[in-house]
């Protein structure tokens, strides 16, 4: 009877046993969710410069949002599952964890998938990860562009077809006074893009040139190469705008002044050139060049540290519409403020700022959106323009406003190289995902490097040497 008691106890215990290991056992099963952390990326040899670019990206709801948005629209046409977009979207929801698939480290492989199908060749060796997001941001851009970046020569036919439509001539003609034909629009631009405005003016006659505007993806500052001292990332900006004088240019009003009709024959002078932001991009990407050639064309690395706000005005930067009552402008270029050199080399600006009113939107000021071709034609819209409040200013052709920081960003992560010049290790300092809330971020602060994701503190993500800033528009 003893025995017998002893038998069905143990089968119980080991009914009991048998159940716990099917269900807390050794078998596969996903960690539970961590509140404010993000997953780690595996490194698959040498490839901590992806996951340095992912672990960024992923702390930008901006992007996050860019490409759940993009993918629905393109998901009615066909599949997505082939596109660079839909790859990086993945991995970004697994790293943020906002999915319960994938595991902790997550792989990047399906990135570097995608690049290698669009003939991206990415070798074993290291690698930059500034190069990277060029490649990243570059390869988004065609994904969204609705024609092909090259014209064929068998499309010679259908492009000389009189059925065509062409740009008014007036608006846009091409070097050979031909008429450039309607391209179709980019409907959706990453969240990077950006333009820049160059401005030319003769310091003889002071004829200007129109604005020329250039697209860019990231902002790359360099530091002066003769300072060693403290620097802070507004004197860098400070020195991307400063004019720069430019030498052997043939002027049309010093040609008009002399009675020059040969504009082949019309006399050289200096000009002064000066580059500011015309359009802002609402995730604005920094690059600091920390790699100098020195005179026996060695390179070498600048340790500096280069202090960063976590809250960045970018007002200072901006192509502004001159004030007309301001006589010390009248005959200047506009935008941003004329910081020179003494900036970098004293720390103060001994100079007076001239006033200047609100930012202007140049795209808005010609009636024009961020529709624009591959090499920055501006296309006139088929309709009037309805731009939310992200991607278009605010009254800016309007009075003067009183001084304002309209142009407001948000740090979101930093990048920072450990090594020298010839090799090293990228890591990533970001904003952790809010839990339960997909697309938004937090307070706090995660230190990444690949597989090892660490609590991190607001002073050492300033303190760090950033080679990557990602700003998050207000």
């Amino acid at each position: 009877m003893f025995s017998k008691q002893v038998a069905i106890i143990g089968g119980a215990a080991a009914a009991v046993l048998a159940s716990v290991y099917v269900f807390w056992g050794p078998g596969e099963r996903r960690k539970p969710k961590r509140k404010d952390y993000c997953r780690g990326l595996e490194n698959l040899g040498n490839t901590c410069f992806l996951n340095a670019v992912l672990q960024s990206w992923g702390a930008c709801p901006t992007v996050l949002c860019w490409l759940h948005n993009f993918l629905s629209r393109n998901s009615e046409a066909g599949s997505v599952r082939d596109l660079l977009a839909a790859s990086i979207l993945k991995v970004l929801n697994v790293v943020n964890d906002n999915t319960l698939d994938g595991s902790d480290p997550c792989s990047p492989g399906e990135v570097i998938t995608a690049l290698r199908l669009r003939r991206w060749v990415i070798s074993p060796e290291e690698q930059d990860a500034h190069e990277l997001f060029q490649v990243l941001t570059e390869t988004l851009d065609e994904e969204t562009s609705q024609y092909p970046r090259v014209v064929s020569l068998f499309d010679v036919q259908a492009i000389q077809n009189p059925c065509n439509k062409y740009q008014p001539q007036g608006l846009a003609m091409t070097r050979s006074r031909g008429l450039l034909p309607v391209l179709p629009h980019q409907k959706m631009e990453h969240p990077f893009r950006g333009l820049l405005a160059s401005q030319l003016q003769c310091r003889d006659c002071g004829h200007r040139c129109p604005v020329k505007y250039d697209l860019f993806n990231s902002l790359s500052l360099s530091i002066p190469a003769n300072f060693w001292g403290p620097l802070s990332l507004d004197m860098l900006l400070h020195h991307y705008i400063c004019p720069e004088m430019v030498k052997d240019v043939q002027c049309p009003g010093c040609a008009k002044l002399a009675g020059t009709k040969d504009p082949s024959m019309s006399p050289k002078s200096c000009f002064k050139k000066k580059l500011t932001i015309g359009k802002v991009p609402q995730c604005l990407c920094i690059h600091i060049q920390r790699t100098q050639w020195l005179n026996n064309s060695l390179p070498v690395k600048r340790y500096d540290f280069i202090s960063f706000p976590e809250v960045l005005h970018m007002d200072s930067y901006v192509y502004m519409k001159g004030n007309r009552k301001d006589s010390d402008n009248k005959n200047g270029l506009f935008g941003g403020k004329d910081a020179t050199l003494d900036l970098l080399r004293f720390g103060s600006n001994n100079g007076r700022f001239v006033s200047q009113s609100a930012p202007v939107n140049l795209l808005r000021a010609l009636n024009y959106d961020s529709h624009t071709t591959k090499n920055g034609l501006f296309l006139q819209p088929p309709c009037p323009l309805s731009l939310p409040n992200t991607h278009g200013d605010v009254n800016h052709n309007g009075p003067d406003l009183p001084k304002q920081t309209e142009f407001t960003y948000r740090l979101s992560s930093v990048v920072a190289h450990l090594g020298d010049e010839v090799s090293g290790h990228f890591v990533t300092y970001r904003r952790s995902p809010l839990s339960g809330q997909a697309g938004k971020s937090s307070d706090k602060w995660l230190y990444t490097s690949d597989a090892n994701v660490q609590r991190a503190s607001r002073e050492q993500v300033l303190g760090s040497e950033a080679y990557m800033l990602f700003y998050e528009r207000i």
